[in-house]
């Protein structure tokens, strides 16, 4: 079921806004430099806003560059949840139990939906964005 926050007066799906919204830059202006092995994407293949992300990541051929974690598909009332499973695992970046926590360690008051597609900087431990369109 959708949250208030997701839905139109009308009853039409509204994607909240991102809250998470910072760039990797080639000269490392943005604070989040251009390293190989640095960021790590956590995505679902449930979502299609992630998806396309996993598919451009494919085809750029950028899979050796930004490590990626598949959450289990199924959104329980705590959210994403890594778990083992088929075409899901267990977090080994950070051993969170669900993407929540990787919310909550960039933005301890952070109290929005935590959403899909995740860009995690594992030198910072902190989202770099979660802007679908920008990580395009």
């Amino acid at each position: 079921m959708l949250s208030p926050k997701e839905r139109s007066d009308s009853g039409a799906f509204e994607r909240q806004e991102d809250a998470f919204t910072d760039w990797v830059t080639a000269d490392g202006s943005s604070g989040f430099p251009a390293e190989s092995g640095r960021y790590h994407l956590y995505v679902s293949l449930a979502c299609p806003w992630a998806h396309r992300i996993v598919i451009v990541r494919r085809l750029k051929g950028l899979q050796k560059v930004i490590g990626m974690m598949v959450v289990d598909p199924i959104r329980d009332d705590r959210g994403w949840a890594f778990r083992d499973g088929p075409g899901c695992s267990v977090d080994p970046v950070n051993g969170f139990e669900y993407l929540s926590e990787a919310y909550s360690a960039t933005d301890p008051g952070y109290r929005g939906r935590v959403i899909v597609p995740v860009l995690w900087d594992t030198k910072t431990n902190r989202i770099v964005s979660n802007s679908d369109d920008d990580l395009m």
